[in-house]
């Protein structure tokens, strides 16, 4: 089975290395790394540190850009499975090798901080918790897939699923557009507790995202836009205007 990780980066020089050493070593497979435009020196760790694979961009591209183009790299080079994992130590790069075991007949293996009650888990910030529940409510109304964590950025994915997919949103809105297109193309979705861990409760999203209603609105905006997209028009009633 051929395997493949990929990490984003942006402006992580802080935890990179000592998030790339655990990565390398629970990896059993190949690593790519997508810098989107970091000008903070990550990457020169990056170098240092030598992954099996880079893509860089030249300017600050977006996580789901990033996301986008390590997906089309693993269809491109024929890998079996793809794994997402972030790189500011709030994913536990131990649980790699137990999301490519488990993945099993599903597409999807998503990882949920909230699948199962963890009172030793760090308390997630107020607002991006709501903002979660609110979503993954919805994504559920359309979708049945009874998600727990709809943003969970943790993921292993049959490549061959990921192959039939057209996303193209460049940021955090990602995996919104990720979830109607599973859906619409019948992929079978499983979820992973994994723990929820949150380092760094001053990170930002940048701009007016840090606003947490013009978050909301603009992330429903990326779905129902998804949703017209596919001439899904029965549910674009359950896309509240905000």
């Amino acid at each position: 089975m051929k395997a493949l990780v990929v990490v984003p980066v942006f402006n992580e020089a802080a935890t990179l290395g000592h998030v790339f050493e655990r990565i390398l070593h629970f990896n059993p497979g190949h690593t790519l790394v997508v810098d989107d435009g970091s000008t903070d020196g990550s990457a020169s760790i990056i170098e240092s540190v030598r992954p099996c694979h880079l893509i860089r961009h030249e300017t600050n591209l977006g996580y789901g850009r990033s996301l986008i183009d390590g997906f089309a790299f693993a269809v491109e080079r024929g890998y079996d499975l793809t794994l997402t994992i972030d790189c500011d130590e709030q994913h536990e790069p131990c649980l790699i090798p137990r999301l490519f075991k488990e993945i099993g007949a599903a597409d999807v293996l998503s990882g949920s901080r909230y699948l199962e009650e963890d009172p030793s888990g760090d308390a997630p910030p107020e607002d991006r918790r709501f903002i979660n529940q609110r979503i993954t409510a919805i994504v559920n109304q359309i979708t049945g897939y009874g998600l727990t964590d709809s943003f969970c950025g943790f993921k292993c994915y049959k490549t061959a699923a990921l192959a039939r997919l057209a996303l193209d949103e460049p940021g955090y809105a990602m995996p919104l557009q990720f979830w109607i297109q599973a859906w619409r193309l019948g992929l079978t979705v499983r979820e992973i507790a994994v723990p929820r861990i949150y380092k760094n409760l001053d990170r930002t999203f940048g701009g007016e995202m840090d606003d947490p209603q013009r978050r909301l609105r603009h992330y429903l905006g990326v779905m129902r836009k998804e949703l017209e997209r596919w001439s899904m028009s029965s549910s674009l009633a359950l896309i509240p205007t905000i």
